[in-house]
C-alpha cells in the first residue's frame, strides 16, 4: 500500500508578500467594500465588469499609493490625474485586470458564497448583501489603507457609467 503522506506534495513553508496580499479572502472583502460604496453612492446598480478592476487598481503598489493618497471626495478624475506624468501605469491596468481574472473572478465566487455580495447574472450587476461596516478588530493595521482605498473607489466610480469608467480608465469590457 502506498504511503499517502509521502505522495503528497511539500507545501511551501512560508509565503511571499504578493502570496500574502493577493488573495481571495482578501480579494473578496475589498470587491465588497467596493460595491457596498458604489451602492450607497450611486443611483444605480455597480455593473458587474466593474469588479475586475479592483483588484488590479488595489494589488499594484503604484496604483493602490495613488488611490490611497486620493482623498474620498475627489472626482475619478483627480485619481486618473495622478497619472499624467507615468501614463504607463494607468495604461497597464488593462494588461494587469486581464492577468488577474481569475483571481477577480475566484474572489467574486468566495464574496457571493459568504453573502457579501449578489451577484445578478441576467442583469450583469452586483449587489452588496451585507450593509454592514467591517470592525476595525477585522482590519489588519496593514491592511486598512486598502480597504479604505476599495471605499474610494467604489465612490469614484459610482456617479459614472461602465463606457465613462472604461474610457477613463483605458479598459476594454
Amino acid at each position: 500500500m502506498p504511503d499517502i503522506v509521502a505522495a503528497r506534495p511539500e507545501l511551501p513553508r512560508f509565503f511571499n508578500e504578493a502570496q500574502l496580499v493577493q488573495n481571495v479572502a482578501l480579494g473578496a472583502t475589498l470587491i465588497w467594500r467596493f460595491v457596498a460604496t458604489h451602492d450607497q453612492a450611486s443611483k444605480s446598480t455597480c455593473p458587474l465588469p466593474l469588479c475586475f478592476v479592483v483588484l488590479p487598481i488595489l494589488f499594484h503598489h503604484v496604483t493602490r499609493a495613488a488611490a490611497i493618497s486620493t482623498l474620498p471626495s475627489s472626482p475619478l478624475a483627480k485619481f486618473i490625474e495622478k497619472f499624467d506624468q507615468r501614463r504607463e501605469d494607468l495604461l497597464a491596468l488593462h494588461d494587469r485586470m486581464l492577468v488577474m481574472k481569475a483571481l477577480s473572478l475566484r474572489s467574486i465566487q468566495l464574496a457571493t458564497e459568504r453573502g457579501l455580495i449578489v451577484v445578478v447574472p441576467v442583469d450583469g450587476i452586483v449587489v452588496a448583501s451585507l450593509k454592514i461596516k467591517l470592525p476595525a478588530a477585522c482590519q489588519p493595521e496593514a491592511l486598512r489603507p486598502m480597504l479604505r482605498a476599495a471605499d474610494k473607489l467604489g465612490g469614484w466610480c459610482a456617479p459614472h457609467d461602465l463606457a465613462h469608467i472604461s474610457n477613463q480608465l483605458r479598459l476594454f469590457f
